[in-house]
């Protein structure tokens, strides 16, 4: 399913982007996380996702990660906050017990091309996406926000790696 957020010229806010991801969570049956009063982590996250247009299959994930390694700046305090939420925990402990510690190292392996061709375009970017971004920018439009960090996304053939990793999904 191409999402509009995933096409390049897309011209809808990023507010818009992260309505129609958010949306797609509940098509495809999976969990939308929000944060609590006083933190934007999952937000955040959830901007990443539109800015660089990637969708959440497992290996989409994976790309991600390495958009967000390459192509963004951060603070690992701040990124380490994330990775303790309960939800992410809890993501990551049914992922682990569905399909086992293979998992990561298989993921690896299977995106590995992949991650290599957002390693390309991240070192072509014009400036780092910020993850803790300026809320102002939820109502600019997508296109605007890659065109200022040079950010071109991988097309739809670029992200694919063959059939995707089975998994439910819930946790």
């Amino acid at each position: 399913m191409l999402l509009q957020y995933q096409q390049q010229d897309c011209a809808m806010t990023l507010r818009e982007g992260i309505a129609e991801y958010r949306a797609y969570l509940t098509v495809i049956d999976r969990k939308i996380m929000v944060d609590s009063s006083e933190s934007r982590l999952l937000l955040e996250h959830d901007a990443t996702h539109v800015i660089f247009g990637m969708d959440t299959t497992l290996e989409q994930e994976a790309g991600l990660d390495t958009w967000l390694l390459w192509g963004c700046q951060w603070r690992l305090s701040y990124i380490r906050k994330y990775g303790k939420l309960p939800e992410i925990k809890a993501l990551y402990r049914a992922f682990v017990k569905e399909l086992g510690w293979t998992l990561f190292p298989r993921l690896m392996w299977r995106t590995r091309k992949l991650k290599w061709r957002v390693i390309k375009r991240s070192r072509s970017m014009s400036k780092k996406w910020p993850y803790q971004f300026p809320a102002a920018w939820l109502d600019r439009s997508i296109n605007e926000l890659r065109q200022e960090h040079g950010v071109i996304i991988l097309n739809e053939e670029e992200r694919s790696v063959g059939e995707p990793l089975a998994w439910s999904g819930h946790y």
